[in-house]
């Protein structure tokens, strides 16, 4: 008997998709390349209007390249950007124990200093994929997360080719270098996954300024104080109207 659960349970493991968040577990190891592999190759991508490129790395565990962003903070195309909201994101989303931000870390090339992201292989887009973002019970969670980001991010420009589709039910979020500006949320908010929105709700001010004050002015952290508030006044009103249970996802 034993012999066959550990028989079924291999066959289970192999069938079960992998997650492309490849990342979880190793960030230590993999920060300290992003900030100091050799660069050998630097290359255009080809996609995105903020021009990022291709750098590839010496040695090249545990990541080969990574996504090359030297937009120092300013106004293009009537949007404010910076390469340091590339990094806020990744560390207010590690710090709330999401993982769907690929890592990011500030370092300098060619004497540009700028943030050096890793670089995900063999995934496609939303936008690759079709352009509409997967729905059903399956993707539910990864969709309502989603929005509650980029609502206590204050982002602007999620789309469909800033959306990568991982294994079912995984979304990987990239491209942030706009958000961390609006006071306002971006999204309309219907229902919340119960276990995130704990932790936003838990966030104070002294935790925000010691995760993100490398990467954002008073400002911009007291403009997410905001935004979560707000967040958190809609959600009460609509659980007063329809109940918890259909406003706060388990």
């Amino acid at each position: 008997m034993w012999f066959l659960w550990l028989v079924m349970s291999a066959a289970v493991l192999a069938q079960a998709p992998a997650s492309a968040r490849i990342w979880i577990g190793h960030e230590a190891q993999i920060e300290e390349q992003l900030r100091h592999a050799e660069v050998t190759r630097l290359e255009d991508i080809g996609t995105g209007v903020t021009r990022p490129r291709r750098a590839h790395l010496k040695p090249a565990q545990p990541v080969e390249s990574l996504v090359w962003k030297p937009l120092a903070p300013g106004t293009r195309g009537g949007f404010w950007e910076s390469y340091k909201s590339e990094i806020a994101a990744y560390e207010l989303d590690k710090f709330l124990g999401m993982h769907v931000v690929p890592p990011a870390v500030e370092r300098e090339i060619d004497r540009e200093r700028g943030a050096a992201i890793m670089w995900l292989e063999g995934l496609q887009s939303v936008k690759q994929k079709g352009g509409k973002v997967p729905s059903g019970p399956q993707w539910g969670k990864a969709v309502r997360r989603m929005l509650m980001f980029d609502n206590l991010i204050g982002n602007p420009d999620r789309n469909a080719g800033n959306i990568l589709i991982g294994s079912p039910g995984e979304f990987i979020l990239i491209d942030h270098s706009r958000a961390f500006v609006a006071r306002t949320n971006i999204n309309k908010i219907e229902r919340v996954d119960a276990e995130l929105w704990d932790r936003m709700l838990a966030l104070n001010r002294a935790d925000l300024g010691r995760v993100l004050g490398a990467w954002l002015d008073d400002g911009a952290i007291d403009a997410l104080v905001t935004r979560r508030d707000r967040m958190a006044a809609t959600v009460d009103k609509l659980v007063k109207k329809k109940g918890r249970g259909q406003v706060i996802i388990p």
